[in-house]
């Protein structure tokens, strides 16, 4: 961002602005979630929000010469309200200066990756319309070096739990994962080689596809032989056509493939009720002015599935939605002090209701 506005370049400064927003946003808040909830004080929850804060502050200065309005209101929220020494505006404060040193190139490639991987695994659900808040069974990942492997299986749990699957497995071979056919491409190929295209487009042919599809997508360029000599076609010089395997829905990009299995079954049906579930009363607490601590007694009435749902992930929802208690039965007390709402799950119709619990 300096060296775009120290070039009169306020376009290229807000791309990269609205990266690190979207990386914030997320993915470290959305993942930090549990982390803010936690009850009392610890460690983990005031690191949480000291590097939540640190991060706003700098992006507030940063965001000045650009929107100085709303950083100023911003600003005045964030740091005049709780420290008087500070400057009495962002526009009085230095813009940050940026601190190569500290950057960690390993942890953040590592981080990459992951988000990369997640992102994927969404997309492969979106393309077989198979929501996100149902889970599925398996996802399967390869990548081209081991270094990569081994960092997303350091990551399994967090990429199991984005792209919500109960399991993520990291394979070798990307020919586990899709059948691959690779043609060349004669708008290209055609002109660039002349009489030799046919023997260019035989010995293309002759290769492994899996291997010349892995090659492509880990160096963007692969070489074979023709006539006694070595030849070197590019990514755009190459068609790559994917077939996933049975059962499974596949994304690739950037060298990562992601395949996730898409068979249900009556038990991942009903944890998917559930999330359907929690996401609805979560809106409603939202709704009735709840603080995003506050705990909750909440009981329902429900039939088939969603009932089932309730029963067999009722600690999932209590803890998802904070919940101190989840019953059948008719909540106690005056009415005046409860929300109710019907809520459709599946084809299915929820009563629940929910009122502040006591300290």
């Amino acid at each position: 961002m300096t060296d775009a506005l120290e070039n009169y370049d306020a376009e290229r400064a807000t791309v990269a602005a609205e990266s690190l927003l979207d990386d914030l946003s997320n993915w470290y808040v959305r993942r930090s979630r549990r982390r803010f909830w936690q009850s009392g004080t610890s460690e983990d929850k005031a690191a949480a929000y000291a590097t939540l804060y640190h991060v706003l502050v700098n992006m507030v200065r940063l965001l000045a010469p650009l929107v100085p309005f709303v950083t100023e209101a911003m600003y005045q929220n964030l740091v005049r309200s709780v420290d008087d020494s500070a400057p009495m505006s962002v526009h009085h404060c230095l813009y940050p200066e940026a601190d190569l040193a500290a950057l960690n190139r390993r942890l953040l490639d590592k981080m990459r990756l992951g988000i990369t991987t997640a992102s994927l695994g969404r997309s492969a659900r979106s393309a077989a319309d198979v929501r996100l808040r149902q889970p599925l069974a398996r996802a399967r990942v390869n990548v081209a070096t081991q270094r990569e492997r081994n960092d997303l299986l350091e990551l399994a749990d967090v990429l199991a739990e984005e792209i919500n699957v109960k399991e993520l497995e990291v394979v070798s071979e990307v020919g586990e994962l899709v059948n691959y056919k690779v043609l060349p491409n004669n708008r290209l190929l055609g002109p660039k080689f002349g009489k030799e295209f046919p023997a260019v487009r035989q010995a293309l042919l002759a290769l492994d596809p899996a291997q010349v599809a892995g090659k492509l997508q880990a160096e963007g360029e692969v070489s074979l032989m023709v006539n006694g000599r070595k030849v070197t076609l590019n990514d755009e010089e190459v068609v790559v056509q994917t077939e996933s395997r049975g059962g499974l829905a596949v994304a690739s990009d950037k060298g990562v493939t992601v395949a996730v299995d898409i068979e249900l079954t009556s038990l991942l049906v009903q944890e998917g009720y559930a999330r359907d579930l929690v996401r609805a009363i979560n809106n409603l607490r939202k709704e009735a002015g709840l603080e995003i601590s506050d705990r909750i007694e909440l009981t329902y009435q429900a039939g088939g599935e969603a009932a089932a749902a309730l029963e067999n992930f009722a600690d999932y929802v209590k803890q998802e939605t904070l919940a101190v208690s989840l019953a059948t039965s008719e909540m106690d007390g005056a009415a005046v002090d409860h929300t109710q709402q019907t809520l459709t799950i599946g084809d299915q119709e929820v009563v629940v209701r929910f009122r502040k619990a006591s300290p």
